[in-house]
């Protein structure tokens, strides 16, 4: 039976494998055997509270040269692959070490597998009883796993007639392991299967020219993960200007520097060095010995070293003593320690062991001895008895003989660059051109590098140097590179929190990809329907307290009661007494109201009903009562949309706000864009909308009717917004799924970057988190938010998560129907929520504000304390963090301070005495009639 065959069987058993076969790790060893067998066993993980049933394999596949197709190289390789899911869609990651010379074990049993050893990092790990440990951060809930040893390490070997040395070489390494992809590609079925790479260290270069081979073989990958990067290797190990940072953040961790005022937070403190290595270092550098005492002051101060010892280091941070780097031992020589190269934060008794590192060996670097001793006693133990499979063999987890003899000579596609070794035998090796061309030929793959601030063997800032500097020009490829740095060493899994960051960063990459590979799939289904059918998804985002299909569609939160307006916008800190005199635009695409229902609005609360003009762009215009009933009743939206927007403006100024209906055809998915460009080209100075849809339907939709809907609404918004129309839009009710394809989609029109996209919270007296009735639920009752596949990541997002482009929403507030806002629609007063009241919120707030202002976005990231963060709650697929996250963006809103931070202007003294007091009445729940609790479909 074939190996694909077997795949698709679920084994009954394990199968354990004892291999007798000779795998010598020196240059000219080889093996005749061609043989592929691996120990099968199965196993389950528990990862997100989801329990995760999957296969692991370690065992040999046989690679083939490319031109004879004869067997030239057996490869040890350990795999987890999750049971029972669709190989078309599921991804699978290569993963594999650097050196050259070092198998997969520290990767495997450090980051992203199901198991993975304890460490006490940044501490010594002391020595046995050792501990495996489940891993809440492994990949495997994104990703099939497959950990690969390159030739010359583990239970891996050249076969006769050729030879390990063979394969030891920047080109014929990655060529190997190519085939070893084939392979495996083959032998598993897995040729249709969304692809990665993971790479560390000099896996990094591995990544790079095998990404380009493989491309020139007709494989594209859909990612690659560059982990510690060394891809130019001159400046990576000589560049005091991108080694500096790296320095200055183990003096800062090991409370060395001495820069008043002490830097709040390492990424802050590392802003401020950076910009001082690339100006005043870089300057006193080139003028020494005439450089500026004042610039050898703040190196010592941000350093934690001496001025005097600066200067016999010819204020060089990369000197050495001849055995390490000078600065290892002498930042902590009081105290006789000496750091860790490949973690700074890392500390060992200073006997002059911490020798000078090279990519191939941590010799008795204090980092690696911190954990050597676990990596080596817990693979042994993992492998035969978990994996259960045993070798006669020793496993040659790192293999010096392999980086002696390795052959460093390779011409980047550009043909730019050559490889090779320098007059000192040091290697010159630069992949970035590499990495440039597949960017650039595969407009599609994504890059993510991660990079330790405390790693001196690949600093994380010589790395965003040379990222800058690689020939890929094109923004939007440039687009695809996401860089991300934490507090670890160079290997960064090894920190616990670190490790966690960097799952959600990956989680994000992954959920990217794969959700465009869906999204494919979603318009192949949906052009294969009627035009008309793919126009009509546009749906308003409102939420009423109610039930359905025979349970309970929502659940209330604990001491959930509506508000009514002016209480709700006294918590949120409105202000009072302002000019206003801002008109409101609110586009609607179906339904209607009457008049009766917002003078008795108004009225329960004490305040002058709002002007009303209807403007009818395609449509019917205002047509009530023709849905009354139905769960989805559009007049229920268009009421709330009036009632909160004319509101909101009119507690703030205590004036009738002027608002101004626009009405378009739902069914036509280019109405709004038309609605947004007529209110701009009216004058309107705010525009609040509550309508959309995901924007894999928006794409479905244009692609069938070959119209980019999607980027005409992005122009309209850009328009209006030069013009001085701020536009606001709700960003969906039915979670992170927006009701799309996948578990991560975002609503257009709140993803453009030209639109203030509206998140929806649960806001009670006591306390305030993310919106979502139903916890978990990708796609329930909640705020949605995610990242956008139609529009790039926005620089103006200062601390948002990485994902694969812009954040959404920006701003939001109180939307959960069981503490939503009391509202009179259809003659009674019913409380409503959703996303679509947290807009026309927004929009009477900056009505009231009495300046046009345009595109504000940027300014509101700027100032974000003008926000409350929620930092509780999920909307299924993310979940609410400190700072920015795609839940609630910024969070709920400050009202004072954003009038305040716009210039608001105040009323005249007149105007204020004839608005009467700030305070108002509670709305009086006996004078009006409440509806019944209605039962239908959702919403």
């Amino acid at each position: 039976m074939s190996i694909a065959a077997s795949n698709q069987e679920a084994a009954p058993t394990d199968v354990p494998v004892l291999d007798t076969t000779a795998y010598g790790a020196g240059p000219d060893d080889n093996v005749t055997d061609t043989s592929e067998s691996a120990a099968i066993t199965h196993h389950s993980a528990i990862i997100g509270g989801k329990t995760i049933a999957y296969t692991a394999r370690a065992g040999h596949l046989v690679a083939v040269d490319p031109s004879s197709s004869k067997p030239n190289a057996k490869f040890f390789y350990v795999s987890f692959t999750a049971d029972g899911m669709d190989p078309s869609t599921r991804p699978v990651t290569f993963f594999y070490n650097g050196g050259p010379g070092s198998s997969a074990v520290f990767l495997l049993l450090g980051s992203f597998s199901p198991r993975r050893i304890h460490t006490d990092m940044p501490g010594f790990t002391p020595p046995p009883p050792y501990r495996m440990e489940d891993n809440p951060d492994s990949l495997l809930d994104r990703t099939d796993l497959v950990y690969i040893n390159p030739i010359g390490t583990g239970y891996s070997a050249a076969i006769a007639p050729a030879k390990n040395r063979d394969f030891w070489g920047v080109d014929q390494d990655a060529r190997s392991i190519k085939q070893f992809i084939k392979r495996y590609l083959t032998a598993f079925g897995r040729w249709n299967s969304p692809r990665f790479l993971f790479g560390e260290s000099y896996g990094t270069a591995r990544s790079c020219v095998l990404a380009w081979m493989l491309h020139e073989d007709g494989i594209d990958l859909n990612g690659i993960v560059l982990q510690s990067s060394v891809l130019d290797y001159p400046p990576t190990f000589s560049n005091p200007i991108g080694l500096l940072p790296t320095f200055a953040a183990d003096a800062w961790w090991h409370q060395k520097t001495t820069v008043s005022p002490r830097p709040a937070d390492l990424p802050s403190f590392m802003t401020q060095v950076i910009a001082f290595a690339q100006g005043p270092y870089a300057q006193a550098l080139a003028a020494f010995p005439k450089s500026d005492p004042a610039t050898t002051q703040t190196l010592s101060e941000m350093l934690g070293i001496s001025p005097v010892m600066l200067d016999s280091w010819a204020l060089n941070v990369e000197a050495n003593n001849g055995i390490t780097s000078s600065f290892l031992v002498a930042l902590l020589q009081d105290q006789g320690l000496a750091l860790g190269i490949y973690d700074g934060r890392v500390k060992a008794i200073d006997t002059g062991i911490s020798a000078i590192v090279d990519p191939a060996s941590g010799s008795n670097d204090p980092t690696m001895t911190a954990v050597s001793g676990v990596y080596t006693s817990m693979w042994n133990v993992y492998l035969n008895n978990d994996l259960q499979f045993t070798s006669t063999s020793n496993f040659v987890d790192l293999n010096d003989q392999a980086y002696a003899n390795w052959d460093f000579s390779h011409i980047d596609p550009t043909r730019a660059q050559k490889g090779g070794k320098d007059a000192s035998g040091n290697p010159v090796v630069y992949t970035a051109g590499d990495l440039a061309a597949a960017m650039a030929a595969n407009p599609d793959l994504k890059v993510f590098s991660a990079n330790g601030y405390f790693d001196g063997v690949t600093p994380f800032f010589q790395t965003r140097l040379t990222l800058d500097a690689m020939p890929l020009a094109d923004p939007k490829a440039r687009a695809n590179l996401t860089i991300r740095d934490y507090p670890s060493g160079h290997m960064i899994y090894l920190d616990g929190a670190s490790r966690a960051q960097m799952k959600a960063d990956l989680t994000t990459l992954y959920d990217g990809v794969t959700m465009q590979f869906a999204t494919r799939a979603r318009f192949a289904s949906l052009l294969a329907s009627s035009r008309e059918a793919a126009r009509r998804h546009l749906r308003p985002y409102f939420k009423r307290q109610e039930q359905g299909s025979g349970r309970l569609t929502m659940r209330a939160a604990p001491s959930a009661t509506s508000w009514t307006l002016p209480d709700l916008c006294r918590a949120y800190s409105w202000p009072s007494g302002l000019k206003g005199g801002g008109v409101i635009a609110i586009i609607e695409l179906d339904g209607g109201y009457v008049t009766s229902d917002i003078e008795a609005f108004f009225r329960s609360i004490g305040k002058p009903s709002p002007t009303l003009k209807d403007v009818v762009i395609s449509g019917p215009g205002n047509s009530p009562g023709q849905h009354e009933g139905d769960a989805a009743d559009p007049d229920v939206e268009v009421t709330m949309d009036i009632e909160i927007a004319a509101a909101a403006y009119t507690l703030a100024t205590g004036q009738p706000a002027s608002i101004r209906v626009y009405w378009v055809d739902g069914t036509d998915m280019g109405a709004i864009a038309a609605a947004i460009s007529a209110a701009s080209a009216d004058g309107c100075d705010i525009c609040s909308i509550s309508w959309g849809s995901d924007e894999a339907n928006w794409q479905a939709a244009g692609q069938q009717a070959g119209v980019d809907y999607a980027g005409n609404l992005n122009a309209a918004a850009k328009a209006a917004s030069s013009g001085g129309m701020i536009v606001f839009a709700a960003s969906g009710d039915n979670d992170s799924s927006d009701g799309g394809p996948t578990p991560a989609n975002v609503d257009l029109p709140s993803s453009s970057p030209f639109v203030i996209g509206c998140g929806g919270t649960t806001k009670t007296p006591q306390a305030e988190t993310v919106w979502n009735n139903d916890p978990g639920s990708p796609n329930g009752n909640g705020t949605g938010g995610g990242f956008s596949t139609i529009f790039p990541p926005q620089p103006w997002q200062a601390g948002a998560p990485q994902g694969p482009g812009r954040m959404v929403p920006d701003v939001a507030g109180n939307a959960d129907p069981f503490t939503g806002y009391q509202l009179f629609v259809h003659g009674a007063s019913v409380p409503l929520g959703g996303t679509s009241a947290v807009a026309p919120l927004y929009a009477g707030l900056f009505a009231s504000f009495g300046t046009r202002l345009g595109l504000v976005t940027p300014k509101l990231w700027l100032n974000q304390t003008c926000f409350a963060d929620i930092v509780s709650g999920d909307n299924g697929f993310y979940r609410a963090r400190i700072g920015p996250d795609p839940c609630t963006g910024l969070g709920a809103p400050i009202g004072d301070r954003l009038a305040k931070l716009f210039g608001a202007v105040p009323a005249s003294a007149e105007v204020v005495a004839a608005a009467g007091a700030v305070a108002e009445p509670a709305l009086a729940a006996a004078a009006l009639p409440r509806s019944a609790p209605r039962r239908g479909k959702r919403a």
